[in-house]
């Protein structure tokens, strides 16, 4: 394969957590099922969509809409006598206690992990990118034996009769039997169906999978640009988050076609060095490469529980019980996968009226695995004990994550080298601590991308965990179903939102103004 000529491959499973429910139920594909966390709907499988049923709905406003919909519970445990007891198959359809349960995820996991093996035999090149999608950056060799005159799949664009392929379009024609062949092989060992998009690149590839659902895959060539995705809002163009999206969206500027319409010195007035980056974007074009390798700076484990606004330590403590088992059973199931401990552990709390904090400590796991739990424990009430009342009350939600992951070291040493080695392991973590704290002080608008699910600003290192976290998280509208939304500012303090958002406000309001001048011209 010429080097400059690239293939990608983007996986995504149709409404995963949906057929993971169906699956471990046995129940019919054309069967509605919906995913149930509380009285609210995470996840809904396409004859439940057909059926008018929204992600969020309660299930009450589901069952309205559809009186055969099954709503099967996630899985959930309760910490009885320092033990994590799971909820069983006769739990599904009853309803859980938000307050003394916590969600697990970890069957969706495993079941995650059963279909990236799968992907991994074909293909050396993967990124998750979630536990329900891939991307793939396919390999000369991946490709070289594959014989296929046709395309398999839909292509984003119809091609006129006399079109002649180019070198290009000949691998993406044999990729997408390579695509066809991995999604055989996920239906015919899992029994999941996913969707998928072939490209020259990680953008489109993505952009083409959500394109054709459920359970087909769309080609996009070169020759189809920039027309066939004009149509496609802005929302969905990977790295355009922040205020990227904002000043397109707030000037009227939903699709990528309208966006196309600026010149690239039209994006130099809004945006500076970052003109050519949008510019190409908005065309097709991203130079993004499939990250096989794990960034361990950026890797952070995630565990949140909403709680009922309260001033209370003893719930406090009863909420961090559940998220201290649920993050311990993660970090310890990671390790054994990759031999990565974290060193720095936060606490993350939602203030009512002070909005979003984090603290942090140095975290130095050691074996046994058995008591990864009890280090984890002692720092986080180390964390608890510095937090004054005032600071902390009154908490809407409140959570552990673990950062900056390393090998864990292993064998028979001599004790002196083990107690220096430890010393020197503490005060890396300390170092690393004191980082994470810091980073919270200096974060710009640019290290956030805006989530598409709940269009809250993560920071992008933290995109991994957030995904999950919408699985998991706490959609109470029970409590307030009129009015609550989630406004999760997880990194950073209310304060730096406020200087973050003043600063970006009237940069904005002169962006728009620039914008709306360009549009009149």
């Amino acid at each position: 394969m010429n080097s400059l000529l690239q293939v990608y491959i983007h996986i995504d499973m149709d409404a995963y957590y949906a057929q993971a429910e169906q699956k471990l139920l046995n129940i019919p594909e054309n069967q509605p099922v919906c995913a149930r966390q509380w009285n609210s709907l995470i996840a809904i499988n396409y004859p439940a969509r057909d059926a008018g049923i929204k992600r969020g709905m309660l299930s009450e406003e589901a069952l309205k809409l559809c009186p055969d919909v099954l709503l099967p519970h996630v899985e959930t445990f309760k910490v009885i006598d320092g033990k994590m007891v799971f909820s069983n198959l006769k739990d599904k359809y009853i309803q859980h206690n938000q307050y003394e349960e916590k969600v697990s995820l970890r069957y969706y996991r495993q079941e995650s992990k059963l279909i990236f093996g799968i992907i991994k035999r074909f293909c050396n090149c993967v990124e998750k990118g979630g536990t329900d999608e891939g991307y793939i950056q396919v390999s000369d060799k991946e490709i070289e034996n594959i014989q296929s005159n046709q395309f398999y799949g839909h292509l984003m664009k119809e091609l006129p009769e006399d079109y002649q392929l180019t070198e290009q379009d000949c691998l993406l024609r044999k990729a997408s039997l390579l695509c066809q062949n991995i999604r055989d092989a996920i239906y015919t060992e899992t029994k999941y169906k996913c969707s998928a998009g072939i490209s020259f690149n990680k953008m489109l590839a993505k952009l083409a999978s959500a394109t054709n659902k459920p359970n087909k895959q769309t080609i996009i060539l070169e020759s189809m640009l920039p027309e066939c995705i004009s149509n496609i809002s802005i929302k969905k163009i990977r790295g355009f988050g922040g205020k990227v999206q904002e000043t397109l969206l707030e000037s009227g500027l939903k699709t990528v076609g309208q966006a196309q319409t600026l010149s690239i010195y039209e994006l130099q007035s809004l945006f500076a060095d970052k003109a050519q980056y949008i510019y190409d974007k908005l065309r097709g074009y991203d130079d993004e490469q499939v990250k096989k390798e794990v960034d361990l700076k950026n890797k952070s484990i995630l565990s949140l529980k909403n709680i009922k606004k309260t001033s209370s330590r003893e719930i406090v403590i009863q909420s961090l019980e559940l998220i201290i088992h649920d993050i311990t059973m993660r970090v310890t199931d990671y390790y054994e996968d990759s031999n990565l401990v974290p060193s720095v552990l936060v606490i993350h709390y939602h203030n009512v009226e002070k909005g979003s904090h984090q603290k942090s400590e140095p975290l130095y796991i050691t074996l046994p695995l058995e008591s990864f739990r009890l280090t984890i424990e002692d720092r986080v009430h180390s964390i608890l004990n510095q937090i004054q009342d005032n600071e902390l009350f009154p908490l809407i939600h409140i959570g552990i994550s673990c950062r900056y992951f390393k090998p864990m070291i292993q064998g028979i040493q001599n004790p002196i080298t083990m107690f220096f080695k430890k010393t020197l392991e503490l005060q890396e973590s300390e170092k690393l601590a004191r980082e994470a704290q810091l980073q919270d002080k200096i974060i710009s608008p640019d290290d956030y991308y805006t989530c598409i699910n709940c269009q809250v600003e993560i920071l992008k290192k933290d995109k991994e965990s957030h995904d999950d976290f919408h699985i998991a998280q706490n959609l109470d509208k029970e409590i307030n179903p009129k009015k609550r939304k989630y406004k999760s500012q997880l990194q950073t303090t209310s304060n730096q939102q406020s200087n973050v958002n003043s600063k970006s406000k009237s940069k904005q309001k002169g962006l728009t103004s620039i914008l709306q001048f360009i549009k009149k011209q």
